[in-house]
């Protein structure tokens, strides 16, 4: 387990301040957030290197916060590797091993082995970035921290490599914490999801809840929800929840019909959200775009005219506007091609209830 109580930290004028969460054992944990947000100081403040100065760090449910790197038992990957430069390919895998047959395994998984022999200061950025992952995983820590440990690599590398990681996380039962600004690999690698910005950790989660769900319409916008609309929440207190009949009280645990009021846009939604001010958030994915009014359970349809259609390759984005309110849809291209979407031409937007975040 990994657990960051509060744990604030300088490195020169930076700042991390109050930052908590929690990566149960064995899980695998990712780090989000915009450039100069803190995730590399973060790292190196659970490794040591940048002393905390408030808070608490619990590795396997021992506060490690004052002891030394070399005293925490965990690996820790570069995103510019940093190998021995006097040592071979091999000795930097060797070097700190758990054992030789260990390095030797790992090299071979990451590919490494075929350049065992090579010295480092003749390796391309990807290779080095091969040969730090091999030393790392070769020392079998029980807690990894990798910082854009991919980004060197080609696209055929970084999925086999990724995979590899992946799979000695698994493996070897590791706790794993990792940098990256790729949000599918986010949702591909991470059990837990921690978004950094400004130093502290705005929110943490599945990656599936902190994309679906997010905290604040900031988080929406960074994490590429395409429509967060400003408005009014009111509550429709004489309603039971998804218009049911029945008594409102009694059926509801937590979850109230609510409408939704932005501009011209009236929205049906369903949860747990005070009155007043708020956003909505509807991801793209989530409208569905018809030439006629569909039928179906979606609460929410509207009419409205193409004025953007943007391709790319398997995927087109769909703007519609709705009496001046742009709403973004996603859907395959093969689906925009039979519908004949084309700026201009008049469709019908729905979606669920349920598909609508208030935030």
């Amino acid at each position: 387990m990994m657990e960051c109580r509060s744990l604030s930290a300088r490195h020169g004028t930076f700042a991390l301040t109050g930052v908590s969460f929690t990566v149960p054992t064995g899980q695998y944990g990712v780090v989000i957030g915009p450039a100069g947000s803190g995730k590399t100081t973060l790292l190196e403040t659970i490794a040591g290197i940048v002393p905390a100065t408030a808070g608490a760090l619990l590795l396997h449910d021992r506060d490690v916060t004052a002891l030394a790197p070399e005293a925490r038992g965990l690996g820790l990957v570069y995103q510019h590797a940093y190998l021995f430069p006097h040592l071979s390919v091999a000795s930097n895998i060797a070097y700190g091993a758990a054992s030789a047959e260990v390095a030797e395994s790992v090299a071979r998984r990451f590919g490494a082995d075929a350049l065992a022999g090579r010295s480092v200061r003749t390796l391309s950025g990807g290779e080095r970035q091969m040969v730090a992952l091999a030393r790392a995983f070769a020392r079998r820590p029980s807690v990894m921290l990798l910082d854009e440990p991919f980004s060197a690599l080609d696209p055929r590398r970084r999925t086999v490599v990724r995979r590899e990681v992946r799979a000695l996380h698994r493996e070897w039962g590791l706790t794993t914490l990792q940098v990256t600004h790729d949000f599918t690999e986010a949702g591909l690698l991470g059990d837990i999801a921690i978004l950094l910005d400004g130093g502290a950790a705005l929110q943490s989660g599945a990656p599936d809840e902190l994309f679906r769900r997010p905290a604040s319409p900031y988080i929406a916008e960074f994490l590429g929800a395409e429509n967060v609309l400003a408005g009014q929440v009111r509550i429709l207190e004489d309603r039971a929840p998804d218009w049911l009949d029945g008594e409102p009280s009694l059926l509801a645990h937590g979850h109230r019909a609510i409408e939704f009021t932005s501009g011209p846009l009236t929205l049906s939604t369903v949860g747990d959200f005070p009155a007043g001010a708020g956003y909505a958030v509807i991801r793209a994915e989530e409208i569905v775009l018809s030439l006629e009014s569909p039928s179906g359970s979606a609460r929410n349809r509207f009419r409205g005219i193409v004025s953007e259609v943007s391709t790319l390759g398997a995927l087109t984005r769909v703007t519609v506007d709705i009496d001046g309110v742009p709403l973004v849809a996603s859907l395959t291209t093969r689906s925009a091609k039979e519908l004949a979407l084309a700026v201009g031409r008049q469709v019908t937007a729905s979606f669920k209830a349920v598909g609508v975040h208030l935030c």
